[in-house]
């Protein structure tokens, strides 16, 4: 598939606060779009997981308090509308949306073969 009409792909809820759209996808590489609720109350430990995906976000909307865990030690940092962050393979991170509607875009590679089930 070269062309990913967004009116037809399916949106999956991922939880209570998350919505996910996988976008176009080929190769080794992905795009999904989040859609996020505010988190309550904005100071919550931030959940944090881990893939073996490397991963490039871009704040499309809204705004988030990111922490990435590396070789290097844990890094916060809130994040707007327009920024982008990298989160190297098997590092822990994780984000608390900090406004209603906050959308991010990730990239994926490889593919998240999770997201397509």
């Amino acid at each position: 598939m070269l062309f990913f009409t967004k009116s037809e792909l399916p949106v999956d809820h991922v939880d209570d606060n998350t919505d996910r759209i996988v976008m176009a996808r080929g190769g080794s590489m992905m795009y999904a779009h989040i859609f996020f609720k505010k988190a309550e109350p904005e100071d919550a430990t931030i959940p944090l997981h881990n893939h073996v995906h490397e991963q490039i976000t871009y704040v499309l909307k809204g705004s988030f308090k990111f922490e990435i865990n590396d070789e290097d030690g844990k890094h916060v940092q809130v994040v707007r509308e327009g920024d982008s962050l990298y989160m190297p393979s098997d590092s822990r991170h994780g984000c608390i949306p900090l406004e209603d509607d906050s959308q991010l875009i990730d990239c994926f590679t490889p593919q998240r073969e999770d997201f397509l089930k």
